[in-house]
């Protein structure tokens, strides 16, 4: 959510896209796997040593090593991706829409074996069917879901000031809004086109009879609800705004001191 309470909507992955990214990771890890071995088996028979003398401590660490700690260092390190998700443009999020960390990271990848590995995908592919945000185990477990980034996302229509309230927006006092209260009226505000008249009528006539007792005096007469609504929401916008320019002068004024040599001395 940005300062102005306007939420950053993605988009759930859909469940086939996660079905063929998962089917893509099977097969390069596969490989992986295959590649492993192989190159163990070599080396062993390099050094004189019986295979059947190593082959299960050597197949769990090998296993263990292409199966978990292979896929968590790779969705750690490119910061929720993997390549099957690179191909499909996806990318795994905490739930509030955070970037993942170790811990999400290890889980899914613990849940991996079992899910897709062993079952062949079966109860991965269930647990996404049951899911509403197409998760699978491992993102139940980690609170972490997977959001498509190439998903075409729906832009808000402008929220406009009624010339008739200029003046008096600039004059009133607005107390701090509750997060909630302002991103619903965001919200409102963006979908309000898409309502039939008497429910944005309604809706508009309900949120600004919430936010009433944060702002003095009343709007002058003439005004109607969602004008009211947009007056204030504009107002914060452009307090935020003004906050921004504030911080962006403080820091180049800041960097500006401490890249000055003493003395009025000067680099060439």
């Amino acid at each position: 959510m940005t300062g102005e309470a306007v939420a950053l909507r993605v988009q759930p992955a859909h469940f086939a896209a996660r079905a063929l990214s998962a089917v893509i990771d099977t097969i390069v890890y596969s490989i992986v796997y295959t590649a492993v071995f192989a190159a163990a088996a070599w080396f062993v028979s390099r050094i004189g040593v019986e295979w059947t003398l190593l082959s299960t401590s050597a197949a769990i660490v090998l296993t263990v090593l292409t199966t978990v700690a292979v896929p968590c260092t790779v969705e750690l390190l490119l910061r929720g991706r993997s390549l099957g998700k690179l191909a499909l443009g996806l990318r795994i999020v905490r739930d509030d829409g955070g970037a993942i960390g170790f811990r999400h990271a290890l889980l899914r990848a613990l849940l991996w074996q079992f899910e897709v590995l062993t079952t062949g995908g079966a109860v991965a592919a269930l647990a996404g069917l049951l899911s509403a945000r197409s998760k699978r185990l491992g993102d139940m477990l980690a609170g972490t879901t997977a959001v498509s980034e190439r998903a075409a996302r729906p832009r808000p229509e402008g929220i406009a000031l009624h010339p008739h309230l200029y003046d008096w927006i600039q004059q009133a006092d607005l107390a701090p809004l509750p997060a909630g209260l302002q991103h619903r009226i965001v919200q409102f505000l963006a979908s309000a086109s898409q309502r039939t008249p008497e429910s944005r009528t309604e809706r508009a006539i309900e949120l600004a009879e919430e936010l009433n007792p944060h702002v003095s005096p009343a709007p002058p007469p003439g005004t109607d609800a969602e004008m009211f609504l947009s007056a204030v929401i504009v107002r914060t916008r452009w307090e935020h705004l003004q906050q921004q320019e504030r911080a962006d002068r403080s820091s180049g004024a800041f960097r500006q001191r401490v890249g000055t040599l003493p003395h009025g001395l000067h680099l060439h």
